[in-house]
């Protein structure tokens, strides 16, 4: 904090009596005098899927680029698997087990399935293997030109390319976009499925809150740029400081209308 102005009072940080693939604590994220993310905290259990949601313009894009180490954070602590990478370049934050995907269509449309999954994952995977950890999100097959697909194929092309790279902790940024009711339903339980599956855990940023139950043990509400709720997403959905970010009125208005 610049000036003489005293500090703001610190969240506790995350639990970790247990083991994690993701812990984040005292991240900041400043665009001049605009305060996008304040003082953020949370963590990914090993092994688990994780929420991220909000409003728009409630942070989230802002937190998962200072995760990923795309904009500077101002301070705090980003660990993978235990390990601090606040400060690392995107590469490096990706070597140390870090993987994300994003809201905008990436995939290069010059390739096949195949092609691109050996590209994103960096191993020589055969055609029974990437079958096989396609199953249940997508179908294509290996030979198939990526630019025949559509937009929401290609981005879940991407969240596969992104899990076979091995990753702690992969960060899906909106993977349901594009998607119709049917397609999002299944992606959930398929999602719920990738820490056993890819030996990944998740942190899902969606709009999608249905996906969000689905798919999430826990999760972590966003508004304004600070932490309003954290916890199981039934309870948290429930709680009245998140319906109100959402509906923008009070709980009994929003029970009553429902």
């Amino acid at each position: 904090v610049s000036g003489g102005a005293a500090p703001p009072a610190v969240t506790a940080p995350p639990d970790t009596s247990g083991p994690h693939a993701l812990r984040i604590f005292g991240v900041s994220v400043r665009y001049g005098q605009v305060v996008a993310v304040d003082d953020v905290a949370l963590t990914v259990p090993a092994g688990g899927v994780h929420g991220l949601v909000g409003p728009n313009g409630a942070g989230k894009s802002s937190l998962v680029d200072a995760i990923s180490g795309f904009v500077p954070a101002g301070g705090g602590t980003v660990e993978v698997r235990g390990v601090q990478v606040a400060g690392l370049s995107v590469h490096r934050r990706a070597r140390a087990g870090l993987r994300r995907t994003f809201q905008q269509d990436r995939v290069p449309v010059g390739l096949t399935v195949r092609e691109y999954l050996r590209f994103a994952s960096r191993r020589p995977l055969d055609d029974a293997e990437l079958a096989e950890r396609l199953a249940g999100l997508v179908a294509v097959a290996p030979g198939d030109p990526i630019a025949a697909l559509d937009v929401g194929t290609r981005r879940l092309l991407e969240v596969a390319g992104t899990l076979l790279a091995r990753p702690a902790v992969a960060v899906l940024d909106e993977p349901a976009a594009g998607l119709g009711h049917a397609e999002s339903e299944r992606l959930g339980a398929w999602l719920a499925q990738v820490p056993a599956r890819y030996g990944a855990a998740v942190l899902l940023i969606e709009h999608d809150l249905d996906l969000v139950r689905a798919a999430c043990t826990g999760v972590t509400v966003l508004d304004f740029g600070e932490v309003i709720a954290e916890g199981p997403p039934a309870e948290v959905f429930a709680e009245p400081r998140v319906l109100r970010a959402y509906l923008g009125e009070e709980p009994e208005e929003a029970t009553h209308g429902s």
